[in-house]
């Protein structure tokens, strides 16, 4: 069972209020939801706008803001549901993630992550001028070769390590790390040049 998180509330307006969780539930990053149906996604979120009375959840790391669709209903009688749908997701975030954890074979890591990199990374990395090719998957380490602007790009441990190990193993919990194969030394047209040494 995971530790509880605590849940301090900060009224924004009538209509709002943020709740600051002593943990982050949620990639870096702002996403919106204003249906259960779209924060499915994201199991913190899902339990919080299962709520009565919630009409729309903000989530930012460590920070959710709740709109309440009726005016009258009081913050104070909201906020003991709001903090303990904040751990139900929590708890059904970790119940999901240790079951798809524990349970992926290489090929089944393999084809997780390549609908990540299409729908997610890709699209990113590309605005850089830059792909990032998955190559194989051993024993839970996902091979990699970057290309266009990522090749020979002065940030790209950065970007592998910070932005798509980390979006991978907590998308895929299985995930144990990331290989770099790329031959960095013949990339033509690097998105940030290598400094001198």
């Amino acid at each position: 069972m995971p530790t509880p998180i605590e849940v301090t509330a900060e009224p924004v307006d009538q209509d709002r209020c943020k709740f600051i969780l002593s943990r982050a539930v949620h990639e870096p990053g702002v996403k919106k939801y204003t249906s259960v149906e779209d924060a499915a996604e994201s199991p913190v979120a899902e339990a919080v706008m299962e709520v009565s009375g919630i009409s729309e959840v903000v989530v930012s790391g460590n920070v959710i803001t709740a709109a309440k669709s009726d005016p009258d209903m009081p913050w104070s009688v909201l906020e003991p549901q709001i903090r303990y749908a904040v751990n139900a997701g929590a708890e059904r975030l970790e119940a999901s993630a240790a079951s798809v954890g524990g349970a992926m074979d290489d090929d089944a890591i393999y084809d997780a992550v390549a609908e990540i990199f299409e729908t997610q990374i890709n699209p990113a990395v590309a605005q850089h001028g830059g792909r990032i090719d998955l190559i194989d998957v051993q024993d839970a380490t996902i091979i990699v070769r970057l290309m266009g602007g990522c090749q020979g790009c002065g940030m790209a441990n950065v970007t592998l390590r910070q932005g798509v190990e980390a979006a991978v193993k907590r998308l895929v919990p299985a995930v144990k790390g990331v290989r770099d194969i790329t031959d960095h030394s013949s990339g033509s047209n690097p998105y940030f040049q290598q400094g001198s040494k």
